[in-house]
Formats: C-alpha cells, structure tokens, sequence
C-alpha cells in the first residue's frame, strides 16, 4: 500500500515537471534570444516542415529512442520503449503550454524578451528539478546521453555535453541547407547566426 502511495506521488510530480519544461521551451522561443540545446533540433523541424513543435518534439524525440536501441543493442531495455509514451505526452504538453503563451505579447520588445527567457530560465529549472526529483524514466534525450556513458564509459555528463553539441551542430547544418526556415528563424537565435547569410533578404 505505502509502494502504491509512493507512485501516486512521483507519478504527478513528474507530469508536472515536464509541463513545466514545456512552458519554458514555449517561452524561450517566444523571447527570440535561443532556446535550449536539445531544443534546438524540434524547433528547425518544426520551421522547415510547416508543422507544430509538439508534434516535432514529438518526432524527434521517437528517434532518439530509435537511436538508443542502434547504440545499446541487446543491452537495450525494452522497458524504455515506454519512453515513445512520454514523448507523445511532452509533446502534447508543449502544443498545450504553447497555446496558453500564445496568449502573451508576440514580438515583444528587447526587455520585455529578456522577461520571458528570465521566466524560460525558471520554468525550465523548477521543471527539471521535479522531473529528477520524481526519478521514474530519462527523457529519450537523456537515454541517448546515458547509453552513450554505457556503451563508452565515460562520464554521462560528458556524454550529454558531446550529444548536445552534436544536436546543435545538426540544427546549424539544416538551417544553412534549408533556405525556407533560414527565412523563418532569423530573427529566432541561435538559427539566427547560422542565417547570418540571410540578413540581406530579411532587412
């Protein structure tokens, strides 16, 4: 019974953690300064194929998944396929924290945007510490970063820095290549210095 209690707990404790993270991926992108690193690649999808960032947060985070098992192998745990649930419930969490900061300001300001990527900075903080706190299931993200540590043996944080680095570098590349949402995302940083190139066009 107090195991069952326990789960009842943790269980809403991660939801709301990651509804918090949503709010703040909404805000980030909403303020136009940048959003986080494993944000990065949802956010250049989303702008190339015309689609929502929920449902290419979605996406990306499904081939994440795909992307553990190709590294792991037989040492992948098929209880992580559990992770494809997660990701369609952020992503659905994000279409619906979108909805709500759509609701703010667009195109604010250069304090007021400094205000929602402060505010980004919370929600995404207080999100994160709840998701750790409630310790159930890594985000597909992380997964990648964690079988990375397993398959390497090298310290995870090290293997986060790396997978990060090689997400924003993904979304740079595309965005060079994709002229359309180069168009879309200059004025969005951090796709705004890879279409630096573009400014001319967007003047």
């Amino acid at each position: 019974m107090s195991a069952s209690k326990h789960w009842e707990r943790r269980i809403p404790i991660y939801l709301i953690g990651m509804f918090l993270m949503t709010i703040g991926v909404n805000l980030s992108v909403l303020s136009g300064i940048g959003v986080s690193p494993i944000d990065t690649l949802p956010y250049i999808v989303s702008l190339i194929a015309q689609k929502s960032l929920g449902l290419c947060t979605t996406l990306v985070f499904s081939v994440y998944i795909l992307l553990q098992i190709v590294i792991l192998r037989r040492r992948f745990q098929w209880k992580n396929l559990l992770q494809i649930v997660l990701s369609i419930i952020f992503g659905w969490f994000v279409s619906l924290s979108g909805a709500l900061t759509a609701l703010l300001p667009q195109h604010p300001s250069y304090p007021i945007q400094f205000i929602y990527m402060l505010c980004s900075i919370v929600f995404l903080g207080s999100g994160i510490f709840l998701y750790v706190t409630a310790d159930i299931m890594s985000m597909p993200a992380d997964g990648v970063a964690l079988a990375l540590a397993e398959v390497s043996g090298k310290p995870m944080s090290s293997c986060k820095i790396v997978f990060d680095c090689t997400v924003v570098m993904l979304t740079v590349s595309l965005s060079f290549t994709t002229s359309a949402a180069c168009g879309k995302a200059h004025s969005s940083p951090p796709l705004a210095s890879a279409c630096a190139f573009d400014s001319g066009k967007n003047a």
